[in-house]
């Protein structure tokens, strides 16, 4: 049979649609490529201590810049979007930033950090504090904060003044307090520029923005350059409550804890390193083939506690690099990892990369993470990691913390597969072996039984990463 001329036209359209398709596709690739993923985690939402408040970690990396922000999802829409809204503004304005200056980010990536801290001020009520930090091209990195006072239970944002009586005599009572805690910081103190400390608190348009509070004190938080020289990086200069009383409202003063009671420490650590010693021996081998499982970047709520399930399960110990924010937020789990008897690493409280930090920073980052890991446990950390496996060297030296590393990358972030962790696993693992994964993830706890199973078939004895890094 001949072909029509309704035949001719439906395979001429048939002809574009493919040409079409190809272009887009070739278009497509082109744009991938050009937006290369080294690897991307993701954004998680998980429960934290802080009733009312829950976690989110949006972490993205790429060929040219790596993004990690954390912050809070409530259980109201309106101060979510409040947040979101806030935290969509830094991220666009550092991709702004990073596309204006692409051509002189050459063999350096840009890193944008928001990390959060939350304090309890009073019954229902959080002082939620941002940092900002990032760093795209030039000598040094941008550093902004920003602070919200949120009451949770009423859904509402608080404004400082509502806290503060905001008249020119509090302001100059507060100008004193805090000038005098400027100059006794042996930090902060040679670098206050101190008439703009004074414009600064004297502004009537100046509604202390970044003012916080806990439960024991008011906190200043000042952007970098605010009022001092750049060095000091973002000063907080923290004011005890019992002397800010007479410059609070009637309403607050009910409100804040003005008379505390300090909190007793139990001191079980002995009896919590007996335990990590008893476990550590019975999985110790002089002669056998041994071999160090670490976990970085928790603890995380549930994929933790299946881990540490699982290593109970087959008589195994391991090493938990934990990061101090996370710790702060899951005390309990963390606790519990030290309670089953596994080492405790410190892997920084923000997971910054500590080459792009100043001493001061980086020291306050490893040693920040140590006084709360010794808080919740009752133990020490007696093992460091260096996120990314950076270490500044200046850093290291002054916390004395040397930095142990790897020997098996099984790559978890980026596969997300249990099989494809084992295999990894399967085709490198020797005696003495340092095996990276991160708890973080579901697929990394799937991938814990079979890796356990193989390695104890193979007759591999399980030790803490600091028997096989101690040069004793």
């Amino acid at each position: 049979m001949r072909p029509t001329k309704v035949t001719y036209s439906i395979l001429f359209i048939l002809g574009l649609c493919v040409i079409g398709y190809l272009i887009y596709y070739l278009l497509q690739d082109t744009k991938d490529e050009g937006n290369k993923e080294t690897k991307t985690t993701g954004t998680l939402v998980e429960y934290s201590k802080y009733p009312g408040v829950d976690l989110i970690t949006d972490i993205t990396d790429k060929e040219k810049y790596h993004i990690a922000m954390h912050y809070p999802k409530f259980k109201n829409n309106e101060l979510n979007k409040e947040i979101e809204d806030y935290v969509s503004s830094v991220k666009q304005a550092f991709l702004t930033t990073v596309d204006e200056n692409k051509k002189y980010i050459k063999n350096h990536v840009a890193n944008l950090y928001l990390t959060m801290d939350i304090y309890l001020v009073a019954k229902n009520t959080y002082s939620i504090v941002f940092s900002e930090e990032s760093y795209v091209v030039g000598a040094n990195a941008e550093q902004t904060a920003k602070v919200y006072l949120v009451d949770v239970e009423k859904g509402e944002f608080i404004q400082p003044t509502k806290i503060i009586n905001d008249t020119k005599q509090n302001r100059e009572e507060l100008y004193t307090l805090i000038s005098a805690k400027f100059k006794e910081s042996t930090e902060y103190g040679p670098l206050l520029f101190e008439e703009d400390l004074k414009d600064w608190i004297m502004n009537e348009e100046n509604h202390f923005p970044n003012l916080y509070f806990t439960d024991k004190s008011a906190v200043f938080k000042f952007n970098k350059y605010e009022v001092t020289a750049g060095a000091a990086g973002m000063p907080e200069i923290s004011i005890p409550l019992e002397k800010m009383r007479d410059l609070l409202t009637d309403e607050w003063k009910d409100q804040l804890l003005i008379e505390h009671k300090e909190k007793g420490e139990q001191d079980n650590s002995d009896d919590k390193q007996i335990g990590n010693e008893d476990k550590t021996s019975e999985n110790s081998s002089i002669n056998g083939k041994r071999v160090a499982l670490t976990f970085d970047d928790g603890p995380h709520p549930k994929n933790t506690l299946k881990i540490i399930d699982l290593l109970d399960k087959y008589d195994a110990t391991a090493t938990f690099f934990m990061l101090g924010n996370r710790v702060d937020f899951y005390p309990e789990i963390a606790k519990k990892v030290a309670d089953e008897g596994h080492e405790l690493g410190n892997h920084t409280w923000n997971h910054k990369d500590l080459s792009t930090l100043s001493k001061e920073a980086g020291i306050q980052e490893v040693e920040k993470t140590n006084e709360i890991i010794k808080n919740v446990t009752g133990r020490e950390s007696t093992a460091f990691r260096p996120p990314y496996g950076v270490i500044n060297e200046q850093v290291q030296n002054a916390t004395g913390s040397p930095a142990v590393l790897w020997t098996i990358d099984t790559l978890d972030w980026k596969s997300r597969n249990p099989n494809e962790i084992l295999k990894i696993v399967k085709e490198n693992v020797k005696d003495g072996s340092i095996i990276l994964m991160h708890d973080i993830h579901e697929t990394t706890a799937q991938a814990v039984e079979p890796m356990l199973k193989y390695l104890k078939e193979q007759g591999f004895t399980f030790v803490p990463v600091s028997e096989l890094t101690d040069p004793d």
